[in-house]
């Protein structure tokens, strides 16, 4: 019988880190009383789950007297060397599972990084003089599996799913198990281990007078340390020109003194600025003023500061930042691209020193892990990112800030799929903080919302300084042909751009689309070459320099292979590539401008772990007279000495199958207009397209938000789209067809039983069930139903019925959904 103890509770509630989601609900544990006064809230810890108990991760949901289950299984061990959550923290995966209809697990690991997790490993022995026999029907894989962890002492579920395939060595593991010819035990792996740097100074002088120092090298390394400051080994090595050998030996006599510091791992290099001191202006000053008398506050408020390109929305969110800091809060600022945080670094680094830390994806799990346990120690106080920062521990937080609010990227496309703006509209409440949003394009959410009263709007209407808006030419790329001219680059492109080099200027050109062609196809059959693995054509790819040698390359699953002599379908040799991108762009200009320098930034060019910092830079210092690349060079970017901006297929992204068309194109021609005359010098626009007379095209050039705003708005209520509702995404991903139609249909129908039945008071709109507009992704095939409704709790509980249900089949099908994203 559990007797109690003075920790007042005998059980926890724990969530699983790793669970499905019909089956993520808390489940009771009982406490053994040798861990009971080191298990919290927000713990971890290691249970038994399941009939064959396997060992499973855990976070302790709430500690209690007792439970409603009479044989509660015990809880295992304790994750002593993983920090425990805050209760903020818990409250926010709490939020997210109920908002997003994710598991705790999934949310548990946005808010803690995985170097800091950690993860439970499987690995497996086979038992002493046991081996399988013939009465068990033993089969090929079984064997092959026994004779391989027999041959290597223990083994790990990872190891034997690499070399048999996941699906046979489960299989395999679970058979002998089941007849005790092997066993499992489980290890808590690693965290990040913690880097420390060594500073060597002089002895005390009493200690120093009763030491024989008899090696000239010994007095080397003393002389060096006789100005009394704190030396690395590698600084004490080159001032004293001896090798580590003296420095351990006068260690060891205690003639001089060593001290250890924690090193904070940091690969993103910030680029080197000088301290600037601000002076605004009186639109900048009056924002400044503004978010400051929020921030004194104590009350949660949103803000969104609309200010056109160049208006020095920079400037102000400093001045904002130090007003934060000067109150005693922490700070996050998220920031849409991982190429921009170098520059922001850069200038925050300069200004707030080592109190800054960064966190984005690229991250080594080493560099992730020191961001997190600084940022949680309260050594960082100002913490610079994207999406993912959001969940950065920040003390005492009091101030969030989006910049390029608008843009996708603080979408995540992968569970939980939230987005960066509800977390820190969550966050900001709960810390009573203030959450400024920044864009000269506000997302048309946004934007409403300010428009109602539900944030504050404060506007900044004029460039700042001297610099001007750039004078902007719609340029109409129907009548080249007639002219001759069948480049991608329209003749008055090609002139501005000629000029702009001989002046010794530079000029950025966007093109959002990557490789050398569009398409390949046949000009016999008509048959466009297809990615084996996904219903999308190939794009042919080729290296600098030799544009026939290139290759295919699928933009969905990463399948690359080499350009077919004939068509795959009936034979012919007569294969075309079709289109433009930003590769044929290069060549075209390398031929236009033999002597200018051009620097092309795509994901092709920047897949290294520093390549955007590095182009940036050479581009910023006048290492190149152009900058051409896809939409990397859009966001935020200032590079005084750009006078030209060319903007090739301006209208492609008016044409996709989605809501957003419109509020994209606009904000992607403005965004890219603003790189153009960012100082004194004069700059100019050229937006290539073939349909000028476009509203949305029209009023971009204009940098008019206000009125493309005011057109669009009016249209999604016209149409009930957000704004104006809440749109669902369910989909159905499986890897074989006839199942995903099948699951697609049973979806369908379930939904239609539940609005009939008991969810006859939801107002929903269902569209489909359809093929996704890529149907085929890496072997496997999606359909989608498209739902508009409004989403509160009795909307989100039939969603997660719905979830529940089709969570349960236990086939090949996955069934996911995605709450307003950023793309239909």
């Amino acid at each position: 019988m559990h007797g109690k103890t003075n920790a007042g509770y005998e059980y926890v509630s724990v969530y699983l880190l790793d669970s499905a989601y019909a089956i993520d609900t808390p489940y009771d544990y009982f406490v053994p009383l040798d861990v009971r006064d080191k298990i919290v809230r927000g713990a971890f810890v290691i249970v038994p789950f399941g009939r064959a108990n396997r060992k499973q991760m855990a976070m302790v949901w709430e500690c209690k007297a007792s439970s409603a289950y009479k044989n509660a299984k015990s809880v295992s061990d304790i994750c002593a060397d993983r920090a425990p959550l805050s209760d903020e923290m818990i409250e926010l995966c709490a939020y997210m599972k109920e908002q997003l209809l994710c598991t705790m697990g999934d949310a548990i690991r946005c808010a803690v990084p995985a170097a800091a997790l950690g993860k439970l490993t499987e690995y497996y022995s086979v038992v002493k003089d046991n081996p399988p026999d013939a009465s068990a029907n033993f089969s090929a894989t079984d064997l092959f599996v026994y004779e391989y962890i027999l041959s290597r002492g223990t083994v790990s579920i990872d190891t034997l799913k690499g070399r048999f395939t996941a699906a046979a060595a489960t299989q395999a593991v679970e058979h002998l198990l089941s007849n005790g010819k092997i066993i499992r035990t489980y290890e808590s792996g690693r965290i990040s281990s913690e880097t420390y740097e060594n500073f060597y100074s002089i002895g005390a002088e009493n200690v120093l007078a009763n030491i024989k120092i008899t090696s000239k090298q010994q007095h080397a390394v003393l002389e060096a340390l006789a100005c009394g400051d704190e030396m690395t080994l590698d600084e004490l090595l080159q001032k004293s020109g001896t090798s580590e050998a003296p420095v351990k030996t006068l260690l060891e006599k205690g003639a001089i003194v060593k001290r250890q510091e924690r090193k904070y791992r940091e690969a993103v290099a910030s680029e080197q600025v000088d301290r600037v001191e601000y002076i605004l202006n009186d639109e900048q000053k009056n924002a400044v003023l503004q978010i400051k008398a929020h921030l004194n506050s104590g009350e949660p408020h949103a803000v969104l500061l609309h200010g056109i390109t160049g208006s020095g929305k920079t400037s102000v969110i400093v001045s904002s930042i130090d007003e934060a800091l000067r109150m005693g809060r922490g700070v996050i600022l998220l920031l849409p691209e991982i190429a921009l945080t170098p520059q922001t670094l850069g200038i925050f680094r300069a200004r707030y020193g080592d109190r800054v830390a960064v966190v984005h994806s690229a991250l080594s799990a080493g560099e992730r892990y020191d961001a997190y346990t600084k940022i949680r120690s309260g050594e960082a106080d100002v913490v610079v990112g994207t999406r993912s920062a959001i969940f950065a521990p920040v003390k005492n937080l009091g101030l969030v800030i989006i910049d390029e609010e608008h843009e996708a990227t603080y979408k995540s496309e992968t569970n939980p799929k939230y987005h960066a703006r509800d977390i820190a509209r969550w966050r900001c409440a709960k810390n009573g903080a203030v959450m400024l949003l920044s864009s000269a394009t506000p997302g048309m959410d946004s934007y409403s919302k300010a428009v109602q009263g539900k944030y504050d709007l404060i506007k900044l209407t004029q460039r700042y300084g001297k610099a001007k808006l750039p004078e902007v030419v719609v340029y109409d790329m129907r009548n080249e042909p007639k002219l001759g001219n069948l480049s991608p680059l329209g003749e008055k492109l090609r002139q501005k751009l000629k000029e702009t080099v001989e002046r010794g200027e530079q000029a950025v050109l966007f093109l959002n689309r990557r490789g050398y062609n569009t398409t390949v196809s046949c000009r016999s059959c008509g048959n466009t070459l297809l990615c084996p693995h996904c219903s999308v054509s190939m794009s042919y790819h080729a290296p600098r320099g030799d544009h026939e040698r290139g290759f295919l390359f699928c933009h969905w699953c990463g399948t690359k292979m080499s350009l077919p002599h004939s068509c795959p379908a009936c034979g012919s040799e007569h294969l075309s590539r079709m289109g433009f991108g930003t590769q044929r762009i290069e060549k075209e200009l390398s031929e236009l401008l033999p002597d200018a320098r051009i620097l092309r930034m795509d994901a092709d060019s920047t897949s290294g772990k520093n390549s955007s910092r590095e182009l940036l830079d050479s581009f910023r210092r006048g290492e190149a007279d152009i900058l051409l690349g896809t939409q990397m060079v859009t966001k935020g970017h200032d590079f005084p000495n750009v006078t030209l901006v060319g903007v090739l297929l301006a209208d492609m992204s008016l044409y996709m199958d989605d809501y957003h068309a419109n509020e994209r194109t606009f904000a992607m021609l403005t965004q890219v207009i603003g790189r153009a005359g960012r100082s004194e010098k004069d700059g100019v626009a050229i937006i290539q397209t073939n349909n000028p007379d476009n509203d949305t095209i029209k009023l971009a050039c204009k940098q008019d938000y206000e009125s493309f705003y005011k057109s669009e708005i009016r249209l999604r209520k016209l149409l009930t789209f957000p704004p104006y509702c809440d749109i669902a995404v369910m989909t159905v991903v499986s890897t074989d067809e006839k199942q995903v139609m099948l699951t697609a249909a049973k979806l369908s129908a379930e939904i239609k039983k539940l609005l009939d039945d008991f969810y006859s008071d939801v107002p929903l709109e269902v569209f489909g069930p359809f093929e996704a507009p890529v149907y085929k992704v890496e072997e496997k095939y999606r359909m989608r139903m498209v739902i508009k409704c409004k989403l509160n709790k009795r909307s989100r509980k039939l969603f997660d019925e719905l979830m529940q249900k089709f969570g349960k089949e236990g086939n090949r099908t996955a069934v996911t959904v995605d709450f307003n994203p950023t793309g239909l």
